[in-house]
């Protein structure tokens, strides 16, 4: 039973929602989120069509490949400190190693080696390919912190003729991107939102937090109304803080790192900000963003319905499930089943050929993969678990039980050709206990039992609300030919 049939039955109002907190909140959240996907959609996805120039622009950058080293931290203060010391005469390598979170390019002194253009995110290669060769970039913002680049040396490459190469070429450009659009939009969101976090207020709180634990402390309610941060268009009291933190971060952070937790934060505001700016440009009153959040409210209510008119009356008695297991053994008996790998053959001739290489040591998978008519050749011809007295495989699994294990068989006619087989595990017969078979019996009696009271209610609603189908009406629609939009 679908109970997405609820949809049409107006058994539980709108108006419900305001009496369960859990439902409006979800419903709240659903509707930020399609708020959200229709500004990505016409803020990133639609501008982000690649263009010829950008295409030909790609191509010749592929004309030449960077040798660089990076050190990576986390916070911006950190990047400064780095780029001091270096512009001071530390060395690179050293520094690399000390200091950057990126442990297998830090142990060897920060060296990334030779890549191309569109091998790197957006922010790194621009930076890393406008410097020359022995110059020191300046702290550089990505999504994995913030990098200070070396470049090493820079050389030619030779290019397949563009012709060939433009059809990957946009395909790359049309998958990355989105990504790029989205992380300069949200960027430029942030720096023009002036975020300031009241660091007094986060230090009172960091100072009763248990030094190395990062559960949040107990506030009083005084403090938890205090402003935390502002930006423009509003503010976070510690309050809301406390509740992100719980949601998007399992209730973990360590407050006396300021730096840190400011850019969490800001990372965490940047939702407000999306949503602010969806709302500005009127996308909750746009009419596809209306339908789906119509739909969307539907399936709330009708998975609300069901929860309360089905999986909630549902009762499963322990004796019930002991007794369909008593009177149900065969079905949790196990046969035995045997792990077959397989090389299938056109004919006799290639078989006994392919059968006297593996005689003198080719690998099974190896020649699986080269000659295998099976599609199980992709995995090297791991064909399948088979049960003895097997339906599909009927004389395959009867040598698979006869064959010692890791020996493979002579070949024997199979599916109109030939087929070589070895066997590499085999478990025997077991009747499943009643422990290991309890949940599945659950399972299925609850199904059984949902069915039944779906179908009660339907047909109750049903004489609630008659349903008149206009036959007429039915005919013309599916006579009409569907259009492709």
């Amino acid at each position: 039973g679908d109970h997405r049939a609820l949809h049409s039955f107006p058994t539980r109002r709108s108006s419900d929602l305001d009496q369960d907190p859990k439902l409006a909140q979800d419903l709240e959240e659903l509707k930020k989120n399609i708020l959200l996907q229709e500004l990505y959609r016409e803020e990133i996805i639609e501008k982000s069509q690649p263009t010829d120039s950008e295409v030909k622009k790609f191509y010749q950058r592929l004309g030449k490949e960077a040798k660089a080293s990076h050190i990576l931290v986390k916070t911006e203060p950190e990047a400064k400190e780095v780029a001091a010391a270096l512009k001071a005469g530390s060395d690179f390598a050293q520094l690399a190693g000390e200091k950057s979170v990126d442990r297998a390019s830090a142990l060897r002194g920060g060296e990334l080696g030779w890549f191309g253009w569109g091998r790197m995110v957006d922010e790194f290669q621009q930076a890393a390919f406008s410097l020359k060769p022995g110059q020191v970039s300046k702290p550089v913002k990505s999504a994995f912190g913030y990098h200070i680049i070396r470049l090493d040396s820079l050389r030619d490459v030779p290019l397949q003729p563009f012709e060939e190469m433009k059809d990957r070429i946009r395909q790359q450009i049309a998958y990355t991107k989105p990504r790029e659009q989205a992380n300069r939009y949200v960027n430029k969101l942030r720096e023009g939102a002036n975020i300031k976090l009241k660091e007094d207020v986060l230090k009172s709180l960091a100072a009763r937090q248990t030094p190395g634990q990062l559960a949040l402390p107990e506030a009083s309610p005084e403090e938890l109304k205090k402003t935390l941060i502002t930006y423009d268009g509003g503010s976070w009291t510690v309050q809301k803080f406390y509740d992100t933190v719980n949601r998007m971060m399992r209730g973990a952070a360590d407050l006396s790192q300021i730096e840190r937790v400011r850019e969490q934060m800001e990372g965490l505001i940047v939702s407000d900000l999306l949503l602010a700016r969806a709302r500005s440009k009127g996308l909750d009153q746009n009419p596809k963003v209306k339908a789906q959040f119509s739909r969307t409210k539907d399936n709330m209510l009708a998975e609300a319905v069901y929860r309360e008119e089905i999986s909630a009356k549902v009762v499963l008695s322990p004796e019930g499930v002991k007794k369909y297991y008593q009177e149900n053994r065969k079905e949790f008996f196990q046969p035995a089943k045997a792990l077959v790998h397989i090389i299938a053959l056109p004919d006799q001739a290639s078989a006994q050929e392919a059968y006297g290489l593996l005689a003198k040591g080719a690998d099974f998978a190896q020649l699986a993969r080269e000659r295998s008519t099976d599609p199980s050749r992709a995995s090297g011809g791991v064909l399948r678990w088979v049960e003895a007295g097997d339906a599909e495989f009927p004389e395959l699994a009867k040598t698979a039980f006869a064959l010692p294990l890791n020996q493979v068989c002579r070949p024997f006619g199979y599916r109109g050709g030939f087929a070589l087989i070895k066997v590499t595990e085999r478990t025997p017969a077991k009747q499943r206990s009643f422990e290991e078979s309890q949940r599945e019996i659950e399972f299925k009696q609850r199904q059984t039992q949902e069915e039944a009271l779906l179908a009660s209610l339907l047909a109750t609603l049903k004489e609630k609300y008659p349903v008149k189908i206009h036959q007429e009406l039915l005919a013309k629609a599916e006579a009409a030919p569907i259009e492709e939009k």
